[in-house]
């Protein structure tokens, strides 16, 4: 992020000088009378009164050049009403669709990546944009879809004009299915909040909500950017969560804490405002979904108290509750223990998913970049990176700069790299090339 607190004035430059006549030094002699002309014309007597307004000027002498107004003096300093603030933000940006697609990747939700990532193609086309292209590749690599992969190939040509990226024979699928296995995560879905919810743009998000659970599956829904909610946001919302429930659906949240906090400062115990009780119910239900049974049963009391009716019951069934069995359903290849490269000494190559901290991994990488200048970080052979490793590898990355180190991750994948981006590593060290 670069911030450019003085922005010049389209010129030279420089402010332009505020004036309605000509300006003159104060040394400067006054203009020779014209030929002719009486001595006392030249000069005024000291006491007469300065005249209402300026006098015609005096053409010059004979062979004599005019005289020459002198420039005005540059200003000191800045005028700072007249300064803007301009930032120009050098990190790399994802669209909403990549967003969702790296964050379902990265919690191992392939087939739903590519299915929002592929439907939102068509709204890119004639952008080219090359990550969407490269996501949608990978994830089709990945899940071993060679069919889809080369019609894409096709449309990416017509779409770059260029050589579309080729596949890889042989390369493990990582997040492909076993045979008889349904795709990772159950069908399950994923659905990112705006930062500022209304009654409009809620609705949208409750009828996508409300559609991916009608068969009984389970949505994530992230609350973490959620910045702003009216109460017509929190009753569309409320509504859609019900309207789960009574299909089967499950929810499962991420970023509760940003929405309670939201919703907590828009009520008060004893303050009896019908336009609040969609905040007290919404934030009721996101209490009940974290699972904290007693933050629940407090908030149900303040509610009967204020509304003077009987509390909400807690219902322990509107808590998620990771399945273990779909959890194992999908293997995974095992994160190998990072080994220099034989071939260039700075060189640090890992291997598989990256997945619950990578510990082992991320002290590899911490050893090795203690003998290095410039360490790299092969990741061609990396297939997945989860949440939780991404934040160990921004706590690492922050750390290695304060050593100087100059860090590089070299050949991600357009996932693993999106996640990096997402996270925030690639605003501390470099990610790209080979």
């Amino acid at each position: 992020m670069v911030f450019s607190f003085f922005k010049k004035k389209e010129g030279d430059g420089k402010p332009e000088p505020q004036q309605s006549g000509p300006v003159t030094s104060p040394r400067a002699p006054a203009p020779a009378p014209a030929t002719g002309a009486p001595a006392h014309a030249a000069t005024a007597p000291a006491s007469a009164p300065a005249p209402a307004t300026a006098p015609p000027k005096a053409p010059a002498a004979p062979g004599k050049a005019p005289a020459v107004a002198a420039p005005a003096p540059e200003p000191s300093s800045y005028n700072l009403q007249e300064l803007t603030i301009e930032v120009a933000d050098s990190g790399t940006h994802l669209t909403a669709e990549e967003e969702e697609a790296v964050v379902l990747y990265a919690n191992g939700q392939t087939a739903a990546a590519a299915t929002g990532l592929r439907n939102a193609l068509q709204g890119i086309t004639g952008q080219r944009r090359h990550e969407s292209w490269a996501m949608l590749f990978e994830l089709y690599q990945q899940l071993n879809k060679r069919a889809e992969f080369d019609e894409l190939a096709l449309m990416y040509v017509v779409e770059f004009e260029s050589t579309p990226p080729l596949w890889r024979e042989g390369v493990a699928s990582a997040a492909a299915p076993r045979a008889g296995t349904s795709p990772a995560g159950g069908g399950a879905g994923y659905i990112s909040l705006p930062a500022s919810l209304n009654g409009d743009n809620t609705s949208k998000e409750v009828d996508r909500l409300v559609k991916t659970c009608k068969s009984g599956s389970q949505v994530k829904l992230d609350m973490a950017k959620v910045t702003a909610i009216d109460s017509m946001a929190a009753a569309e919302l409320l509504f859609g969560w019900q309207s789960v429930r009574k299909v089967g659906g499950v929810v499962q949240i991420a970023g509760a804490e940003t929405m309670i906090k939201l919703l907590s400062s828009k009520i008060e115990t004893g303050r009896t405002a019908p336009a609040e009780a969609p905040y007290w119910l919404l934030l009721l239900e996101t209490t009940q979904a974290t699972g904290n049974q007693e933050a629940f049963e407090n908030l149900a009391i303040d509610y009967a108290v204020t509304y003077e009716v009987s509390p909400p019951s807690w219902d322990g069934s509107a808590v998620f509750t990771a399945p273990a069995s779909k959890a194992a359903a999908r293997p995974e290849p095992a994160a190998a223990t990072p080994t220099p490269s034989t071939h260039s000494p700075d060189r640090l190559v890992l291997s598989g998913a990256l997945l619950q901290g990578a510990a082992v991994q991320i002290q590899s990488i911490r050893a090795f970049a203690a003998t290095q200048n410039k360490p790299v970080l092969d990741f061609r052979d990396v297939t997945r990176v989860d949440f939780e490793t991404a934040g160990q590898l921004l706590n690492l990355a922050m750390e290695l700069v304060q050593t100087g180190a100059v860090v590089r991750v070299a050949s991600a994948n357009a996932l693993v790299a999106g996640m990096l981006h997402l996270m925030g590593v690639g605003e501390l060290i470099e990610i790209g090339g080979n």
